[in-house]
């Protein structure tokens, strides 16, 4: 019986090892899938500018995923890459003109992957509107990489509120 029980607990612990090693084999990162992700991404980034420059907003909600969340400054998220389409329909209004993006840093993890870099973008006479930083979340979907989130801050100061009325 002792015996029984040593080779049962051999083949358990033999089981564990295997199924370690499976383990660590699938989430392994592979710096081949990581670089050709990193390219899709850039991609992405390329589409994205191309899309914002031609003011085409269905091109523009097109890269992001269906549960995307859009996190602009001073406005609540815009949650879908149908409300995306839809907040970019108004943004690219003028005086709206180009962007210029630099992303400065893109790490990719399994299915997901973050993107932060900077942006400026430019009025339609071609002065300086904005510039600021951007962070964003990519998914991989079967479509291949898609913005899951997004959030971008200006570096321009921020408007003053007026001071409240004083009510002695």
């Amino acid at each position: 019986m002792n015996a029984l029980n040593r080779a049962i607990t051999a083949a358990a612990v033999a089981a564990c090892f295997l199924i370690t090693a499976g383990c660590q084999q699938a989430t392994a990162p592979d710096s081949r899938s990581a670089k050709a992700a990193q390219e899709d991404i850039n991609d992405v980034h390329s589409g994205l500018l191309k899309a914002f420059n031609a003011k085409d907003a269905a091109g523009i909600a097109a890269l992001y995923s269906d549960d995307a969340i859009l996190m602009p400054p001073n406005l609540a998220p815009v949650k879908s890459k149908i409300a995306v389409g839809d907040f970019m329909r108004q943004m690219l209004m003028p005086p709206y003109g180009s962007m210029l993006l630099n992303p400065a840093e893109t790490v990719v993890s399994g299915d997901y992957a973050f993107s932060s870099g900077f942006y400026t973008v430019l009025r339609t006479d071609g002065t300086t509107l904005d510039t600021g930083k951007f962070v964003e979340v990519f998914k991989n979907e079967s479509g291949g990489w898609r913005i899951y989130r997004d959030i971008y801050n200006s570096d321009m100061a921020a408007a003053t509120m007026a001071p409240a009325a004083a009510t002695h």
